[in-house]
């Protein structure tokens, strides 16, 4: 752009210009040249103008791209935000996906094995109190006393939440053998310098009673911190114990129904709703099948002369020892008061009579140990039946309750 020299410069030569006009044509062109200059000087200020607003855009550009930076570095954080969360979302679906799945506590350990697969860690461990799922869960199943379960958690360091979960170090642990067991352990030493989440599993409906722990390892030592939320783990945890405790109540309640109270074995009930199965089995087989009626004989007079207690005593040591002498296909149970049935899949007559010898020689081995031999005496009238084809669970068992009537009333042998 021209200086303040370049315009002195012009208005020398215009007045210079000036003398060569023709008289009265001065003033014409002083007042052009007037317009001139005023022209020149709103075109500078113009462009002086334009190029501050270039300079202002220039800064604002500047700022509008920090803005977008920071922007693109926020989204990119929100976007790591996203897919940690997404992830956890997915884990904590399949964890509870798992729990719901359970349907009976002999499956637990396979269970526990794919909920570590689907949470990806190396090592999870789930204990339960002994009072509560003994006879429940497989056995070698890790099953505390409740004792020794309130005393590991009570050994666990303080955390964010004493007594309902750890989340540290594995190293702080007193004693991490309490909570998985000791062959892991070994087998991954790694573990020793890395981090852990234990909970309390339990009881929703008795929220002071424990059930038992879920923990959780891993060797590096930033998967479990207390800097990282752990909502999600012990909402699953609380979730699990729920589980656990209505599989736990739905066999009991199986138990109830199809097991006889006194002796543990299978029921009337249970007979009618499997029995026909093992028959309809035989007969697309072409297989032969057989029905044993069990009457103890004289067990009224054990009633009487020793009492009801030694009665249902007798009677719990009977079911064991004919459960001890079946197949483990066959099918024993209680019809209630001293008579007893075994349906036997693949069994004909041969068989069948096999059977009933080695049944009474049982009920004789129990009248032995329980002194009952002699007066009152204690034997076991047995009635057999073959199943004929389309014949029902129902009559079959008719049919063998005749001929353990008939057996009863033959004369004994020698």
């Amino acid at each position: 752009m021209d200086g303040p020299s370049d315009t002195h410069d012009l208005a020398a030569k215009a007045r210079e210009l000036e003398r060569f006009l023709p008289e009265g044509r001065q003033p014409e062109f002083r007042a052009l040249w007037a317009g001139l200059l005023d022209g020149r000087e709103a075109g500078e200020r113009k462009l002086f103008e334009a190029v501050s607003r270039l300079e202002r855009l220039g800064d604002d550009n500047a700022r509008l791209r920090e803005r977008l930076r920071r922007q693109h570095g926020n989204m990119e954080r929100l976007q790591e935000i996203f897919r940690v969360n997404d992830q956890v979302f997915h884990t904590f679906r399949s964890a509870l996906t798992l729990s719901r799945r359970l349907r009976q506590l002999a499956d637990l350990p396979e269970v526990m094995d794919e909920l570590a697969r689907a949470m990806g860690v190396p090592l999870l461990a789930c204990q339960l109190s002994r009072e509560d799922f003994e006879g429940y869960v497989p056995p070698g199943y890790p099953c505390p006393t409740a004792r020794e379960l309130d005393q590991a958690l009570a050994g666990l360091p303080a955390g964010d939440a004493p007594g309902r979960a750890y989340v540290g170090p594995v190293s702080a642990l007193p004693a991490p053998e309490r909570f998985w067991p000791k062959q892991a352990l070994d087998a991954r030493p790694q573990l020793a310098s890395g981090s852990c989440f234990i909970a309390v599993l339990g009881d929703k409906y008795r929220p002071e009673r424990v059930i038992g722990s879920l923990a959780l390892g891993d060797p590096d030592p930033e998967r479990y911190t207390p800097r990282k939320g752990t909502d999600f783990l012990e909402h699953f945890c609380e979730v699990l114990a729920g589980d656990l405790l209505h599989v736990k109540i739905h066999e009991e309640l199986a138990r109830q129904r199809d097991c006889d109270e006194l002796t543990g074995i299978p029921n009337r009930a249970y007979l009618r709703r499997h029995g026909p199965g093992l028959l309809r089995l035989a007969e697309r087989k072409g297989s032969p099948a057989a029905l044993l009626f069990c009457d103890l004989d004289r067990f009224k007079n054990v009633n009487d002369l020793f009492g009801h207690e030694t009665g249902d005593a007798v009677l719990c040591d009977v079911a064991r020892a004919m459960a001890g002498r079946v197949r483990a296909y066959d099918l024993l149970a209680r019809l209630g008061g001293d008579e007893f049935v075994v349906l036997l899949p693949d069994a004909g007559e041969g068989e069948a009579a096999a059977m009933a010898k080695r049944l009474r020689a049982c009920v004789a081995q129990v009248a032995r140990d329980r002194r009952l031999s002699g007066s009152p005496g204690l034997s076991v009238s047995i009635g057999i039946a073959l199943h004929i084809p389309g014949q029902t669970i129902d009559d079959l068992t008719r049919r063998a309750d005749a001929a353990m009537y008939a057996d009863k009333r033959a004369p004994a042998g020698p």
